[in-house]
């Protein structure tokens, strides 16, 4: 029927020539067999209005655009004063910690007068070394008193520094020499709290007879009853009195003493030419002391018997690796290192027990020396340009008040 060819009378023909269709149903019939149909129970979904959330959101970006500024407008103020105020308490307290750390530099400054601390502990405390000797210019207030301390039968010079007022005002009319300070303050060194053996002072009177130290001796005093002890009496009086030139062992008749490993003692001179070592004590404490090495008549000698100690008492300040050679040149000892020394490459406290032992070496002969072909100027407080200055003392200590 696809193919034939319909025109609107056949159409209109056919249709007035179908059935009509009748529905003899009451409205109640109908209306009761809806009911019971199962399609027509179903409650239809409602209709999602997918445009209420994008309202929402909008409503909700356009409510917080306008509450934003306002309430920023609002806390501004508070906002930058709080800032302000933290501003201020931040500066109050850098103000503050910088005024106490001036009271501190200050109190430290007036603590260092007050208490006549050398300069030689301040400067261990800059740099973290321990300096092993006292220069002149160290002596701000201070007043050096060495003595010669004793570990068996080992002479370990220290310098004892005074408040200098106090020494004024023990000696009001005078500058006191070596005795004079030695019977005045001797006595109160605690040399077994310090690890040293017994010695100070020594036993029967101290006194001074033109240039001679002279020791009254009391009968049984005990200083001659072996080598060893003997050795450690006279060396560390020579520690002990360095400005006069000799010591006198003398009975109480004040003749010269019979000692037994002597016999009729001579007067000894206090100078003591030798090489500087390092010497630790069983605290591992570390004192730079002068020892026996060979014949050192002269100090380059002496420098050169610094480079190996004869036996395991003492041991070499010069670290490993370095080599030199002494001479005098014009009134200064130069020591001259083979190579170019560069002190940046070794450990520092080496390096300074090195430079400090050279000086104290010099000191036993009264001559400076000057360190050549070093790659610094400087090193710690030392000025390598310069020759370095003679010691008036090694070790030093603060005096027990």
């Amino acid at each position: 029927m696809a193919n034939n060819k319909w025109n609107d009378d056949e159409i209109d023909k056919l249709l007035h020539s179908m059935p009509k269709i009748e529905d003899h149903r009451s409205p109640d019939d109908i209306l009761a067999r809806l009911k019971e149909d199962e399609r027509l129970k179903r409650k239809p979904a409602p209709k999602r209005r997918g445009w209420i959330p994008a309202i929402a959101a909008v409503a909700a970006l356009l409510i917080i655009g306008l509450l934003v500024p306002s309430m920023f407008n609002d806390n501004k103020g508070s906002i930058e004063q709080a800032a302000d105020l933290e501003t201020q308490e931040s500066m109050d307290l850098k103000r503050s910690m910088e005024k106490s750390a001036e009271n501190d530099i200050e109190n430290e400054s007036e603590s260092a007068h007050d208490n006549a601390e050398p300069a030689a502990s301040m400067f261990t405390t800059r740099t973290g070394m321990e300096s092993h000797l006292v220069l002149p210019d160290d002596m701000h207030g201070q007043y050096a008193f060495p003595i010669g301390m004793v570990y068996a039968a080992n002479v370990i010079p220290v310098t004892f520094l005074l408040n200098e007022e106090r020494v004024k005002a023990d000696f009001p009319d005078t500058v006191p020499e070596s005795v004079a300070m030695y019977n005045k303050y001797a006595a109160n060194i605690p040399e077994s709290e310090l690890g040293f053996d017994e010695v100070h002072p020594y036993k029967g009177k101290i006194s001074l007879s033109g240039d001679t130290v002279v020791n009254d001796l009391p009968d049984g005093h005990g200083y001659d009853t072996a080598s060893a002890t003997l050795y450690s009496y006279f060396n560390s009086a020579k520690e002990t009195f360095r400005d006069h030139k000799l010591f006198q062992a003398a009975d109480q008749k004040g003749e010269p003493a019979y000692l037994d490993q002597v016999g009729v003692s001579s007067p000894v001179s206090i100078e003591r030419k030798l090489p500087y070592f390092k010497f630790t004590m069983p605290s591992g404490k570390i004192y730079l002391i002068p020892y026996e090495n060979g014949n050192t008549e002269t100090v380059v000698d002496a420098l050169n018997a610094m480079k190996t100690p004869q036996n395991d008492v003492v041991e070499t300040v010069i670290p490993s690796g370095v080599d030199f050679t002494a001479v005098e040149e014009d009134g200064i000892v130069m020591i001259k290192f083979s190579e170019k020394l560069n002190f940046d490459q070794l450990d520092p406290v080496s390096a300074n027990e090195m430079i400090e032992g050279f000086m104290l070496t010099g000191s036993n002969y009264g001559e400076k020396i000057k360190l050549v072909n070093v790659g610094q100027e400087f090193f710690g407080k030392y000025d390598l340009t310069e020759p370095l200055p003679i010691p008036i003392g090694a070790n030093p200590h603060i005096y027990p008040e």
